[in-house]
């Protein structure tokens, strides 16, 4: 018997890509239901846009990070090393990047908007920072230290978005 249907595709969707990335068997039989115009595109032409995005994006992260003052002293390889482990992240703003007494697990180069850094105590939560430049970086000290993150930071003024790496990458 033939399974039912498990999707409905309109004006801008795609499918289809799942198998021309992992070199695999489509996963299902895709039926028109009315007239449509589709656009196809095979499997090497697929992966030459993939590779050409994907090394545009590496170029720009080593431009970004040869401008930020921590990898100022790094060379033009471990600055392509570096910008191989960020993942890209996006916060509203008031949601939480970190959170102080959390382990460091990573840290966070702000690429785009605006965060702010918070330290709880007696007197409640009082800023103590304002991230409002790209390039500026928070939650090293976790890394160096092995210490419990010493302020919360989330987003601001609309949000932002962070670069972030992992303790476990930045250790390889």
């Amino acid at each position: 018997a033939p399974a039912g249907k498990v999707q409905e595709c309109g004006p801008g969707a795609m499918f289809g890509e799942l198998a021309l990335m992992y070199n695999e068997p489509r996963a299902a039989t895709v039926t028109a239901t009315s007239a449509a115009k589709v656009w196809a595109l095979d499997r090497e032409s697929f992966q030459m846009m993939l590779a050409t995005a994907e090394n545009t994006r590496m170029a720009q992260y080593e431009e970004f990070l040869s401008n930020v003052e921590l990898f100022k002293h790094m060379t033009k390889y471990e600055l392509c090393q570096l910008s191989d482990l960020l993942q890209s992240k996006l916060y509203d703003e008031g949601e939480d990047v970190m959170k102080q007494g959390d382990e460091g697990t990573a840290f966070y180069i702000l690429e785009d908007g605006a965060a702010k850094a918070f330290i709880g105590g007696d007197q409640g939560e009082v800023e103590v920072k304002h991230y409002k430049e790209p390039g500026e970086f928070f939650g090293e000290v976790a890394l160096i230290t092995n210490a419990p993150r010493q302020a919360t930071v989330r987003g601001a003024d609309g949000g932002c978005t962070v670069l972030k790496v992992t303790t476990e990458d930045f250790d390889k």
